[in-house]
């Protein structure tokens, strides 16, 4: 599956944005260059992090590239969701915890089904970025038929209000915060949750940022804060990925932009075809990724084909192990294992090495 970012909502942030970004960063050198900017500070220069060349290209940047690029991302877990009838229906109500320019809220909006309310309250420091995420959110919502409700508050991300939200979502906000402030920045959005609801954080998928996340993770669940939904199959702390200092866990999905966003990313060369992230979802409650018991393990690597074998990485209570196909053991019982790709679950396998008899399956949480 192709996951993509329609036209509508891409209209909706440039609408939103022109009454705010000056005409010559409504594309061109002066959009490319903030684009560039903020990508490298993002990536290989994280120290300036919080030092753009100009605050107003770079608010146009979030705007009109990156809040797009990113808006899609909130879908997967939301499908996973989704999948097991975890997700919320008709009426939603929604915390954007340093929502930017909205990008997950407007996420939300493209997830839910035409005639859905949404409540959505809006937290962020930059006052501007909110005020396109408003604008942005209430016409992206009227072209998809959902009724939604705004408000937005100018504060720092730890004014997290108390609540009963069905989803508190953050979509790049803990990698900005110091180390300490990060698992107490997501328990807090967790006590705003709603008992059936469900938490959602998405960051980058550098190495440093992930493990950053899987480090709060670990956190949450050695303290018994929350329950960990997805993308885990795995229970406990500790995460595997982090017995090295060279693994970590990501999810690399195809994605389809939009027209502007496609081809200001061809004109930087800073996106290839894939939806890159890291992710979290934590809940109260208890119910698995996949009903599917101790033999579920999460695919977190690409297959990787060598003569006579195949092999992947498969996390679960179990650890992170590399699962192996041998060419003389394939049969219609595990042809599963051949078609498996990260993000899949493949259940049924009972050791390291894929037997020929054993009936193998492969799930597909987000549906894709």
């Amino acid at each position: 599956m192709t996951w993509s970012v329609d036209a509508e909502l891409e209209d909706a942030l440039w609408a939103a944005a022109r009454a705010r970004i000056p005409q010559e960063l409504h594309g061109g050198p002066g959009l490319s260059a903030a684009v560039v900017d903020r990508s490298r500070r993002y990536t290989s220069d994280r120290d300036h992090l919080a030092a753009p060349a100009s605050a107003t290209a770079d608010l146009a940047a979030r705007a009109l590239f990156f809040t797009i690029a990113d808006a899609a991302k909130i879908r997967v877990p939301l499908a996973e969701l989704a999948a097991r009838g975890l997700d919320p229906r008709d009426r939603i109500r929604v915390l954007d915890v340093g929502a930017g320019c909205g990008a997950m809220t407007l996420g939300i909006i493209a997830h839910v089904a035409p005639g859905t309310s949404i409540d959505a309250a809006l937290i962020d420091r930059d006052e501007q970025a909110l005020a396109i995420a408003a604008d942005a959110i209430r016409a992206y919502a009227a072209a998809r038929g959902v009724t939604i409700a705004v408000t937005t508050r100018r504060a720092d991300v730890s004014a997290i209000p108390s609540g009963t939200f069905d989803l508190v979502v953050a979509g790049s906000v803990v990698n900005e915060l110091p180390p300490p402030a990060r698992a107490r920045m997501v328990e807090r959005m967790l006590e705003a949750t709603a008992s059936a609801g469900a938490t959602i954080v998405i960051e980058p998928a550098l190495k440093s940022t992930a493990r950053d996340l899987h480090a709060v993770r670990d956190d949450l669940l050695a303290r018994g804060v929350a329950h960990v939904f997805a993308p885990c199959t795995r229970q406990v702390a500790r995460c595997p990925m982090l017995d090295t200092d060279r693994d970590w866990c990501h999810e690399d999905r195809p994605l389809q932009l939009p027209p502007r966003a496609m081809r200001i990313a061809i004109n930087t060369g800073l996106r290839d075809a894939g939806m890159k992230m890291s992710y979290l979802v934590l809940r109260h409650m208890t119910e698995p990724l996949v009903p599917a018991g101790a033999l579920a393990r999460r695919v977190v690597s690409e297959p990787m084909k060598s003569k006579g074998k195949l092999e992947l990485y498969g996390c679960s209570d179990e650890g992170r192990l590399k699962l192996r196909l041998l060419q003389r053991n394939r049969t219609d019982a595990n042809r599963a294992f051949e078609r498996a790709r990260r993000g899949d679950v493949l259940v049924g396998i009972g050791g390291t090495e894929v037997d020929p008899d054993e009936d193998v399956g492969r799930i597909t949480p987000a549906g894709d």
